[in-house]
């Protein structure tokens, strides 16, 4: 009986040295190709060469993460993947990655799938949190996505959700709640033959979010003798965005972004970027034009906790619940309230009460676009009460 447990001993013990002769040839072979942390191309971090330990090696873990990381890290990869998204075409297919290869040059996101359990949560937290609140006035803008608004561009055949009825589903129940309901999608429906969307990225445009300023304003108590004149002013012709990284289509293309400046700029702004304890004077970051990601410039990318303070004479102050789309829809507000507090449930910890009373909220808008809303998992937490 023990002569059998040695030799088995003896057997496991061979295998285990040869799988981690396995390994370390795995290992040696990295030598051949310089790491990379950052692609470029594709906008997005990139594996990394995994640490080996007996835990992970056993358990399966360092193999499944050396994986990734040959994949992400292997010779000439952005060319490989360049050539791969060329024979797709070639062989007619047009979409990528949840990224459909539309008419005109637009690249154009999958409408998402509504997460039901998370949607639930969410609209209960909303409805919860307007009847604790009754005395302040809410308002809800929700950015149908491009692939809704323009259709049309789509190619042959793709097959989406049907966000109208996600739309008027939420229109249903914050209306019912006592939120206002912002229409987006009738303005930009109204302005679809213009550049509303970026052609590479899954953001509306600074003109698109203009348009729909100029909806919101009436329902968010801006009269029209105080609506400021915005001028537009292109800040960069080097735009390739996210939906490019994401798909492989277009890489060559190359877009403006505009910011719109007040005609009479009286109204000034400290910016305070809050968890990072940064100030600017301004809602731009011009630094952000040097990197891959450029719509980063405005209010320098996505934070959990952005307050921002005016020398309007109004007295409001606004409470901004949002995602990425409200970043290039900020400055039209600005001369309109005494201070602007945005959260982004994506990365925001703090109590949302303390904040309200704390910064005397007396109004407070929903803002984002309707992929990110209709697969949010972050709002419900945030506007729970403790």
């Amino acid at each position: 009986m023990n002569r059998v447990n040695r030799k088995r001993r003896k057997v496991r013990l061979w295998m285990a040295l040869g799988f981690i002769s396995c390994i370390a040839l795995l290992v040696l072979a990295d030598g051949i190709t310089k790491e990379r942390k950052f692609s470029e191309e594709e906008n997005r971090m990139l594996a990394t060469k995994p640490k080996a330990s007996v835990e992970t090696v056993m358990s399966g873990k360092f193999m499944s993460q050396y994986e990734k990381y040959k994949s992400d890290q292997f010779l000439g990869r952005d060319f490989w993947v360049s050539l791969k998204t060329k024979a797709d075409l070639l062989l007619g297919k047009k979409d990528s990655n949840g990224v459909f290869k539309g008419a005109d040059g637009y690249l154009l996101e999958e409408i998402s799938v509504l997460d039901e359990a998370s949607y639930k949560e969410n609209m209960d937290a909303v409805t919860a949190f307007a009847a604790r609140y009754p005395d302040l006035k809410m308002h809800m803008l929700i950015a149908p996505n491009a692939a809704n608004i323009l259709k049309e561009k789509l190619p042959a055949f793709a097959a989406t959700e049907d966000q109208n009825a996600q739309l008027k589903r939420t229109e249903e129940i914050v209306s019912a709640a006592g939120i206002q309901w912002i229409d987006a999608a009738k303005t930009l429906n109204q302005h679809k033959n213009e550049e509303i969307y970026y052609r590479t990225d899954h953001h509306w445009t600074t003109k698109g979010a203009y348009y729909a300023f100029q909806e919101a304003a009436g329902d968010l108590g801006i009269l029209q003798e105080e609506m400021t004149a915005f001028v537009p002013h292109t800040v960069t012709e080097e735009f390739n965005g996210t939906l490019s990284a994401t798909s492989g289509y277009e890489r060559s293309r190359r877009e403006n972004i505009d910011i719109y400046l007040p005609e009479k700029n009286d109204t000034e702004v400290v910016v305070n970027y809050v968890e990072e304890k940064e100030k600017s004077a301004s809602m731009y970051s011009s630094e952000k034009l040097k990197e891959k990601d450029k719509y980063g410039m405005f209010l320098n990318g996505n934070h959990a906790l952005v307050d921002i303070k005016t020398t309007s004479e109004k007295n409001r102050r606004l409470l901004i619940l949002k995602d990425s789309y409200a970043n290039c829809f900020v400055p039209f507000l600005t001369p309109y309230y005494r201070e602007i507090v945005l959260v982004d449930p994506r990365y925001y910890y703090g109590d949302l009460d303390d904040l309200i009373e704390e910064d005397r909220i007396t109004d407070v808008l929903f803002l984002y676009n309707g992929n990110t809303f209709f697969t949010d998992n972050n709002l419900s937490g945030v506007l729970a009460s403790e």
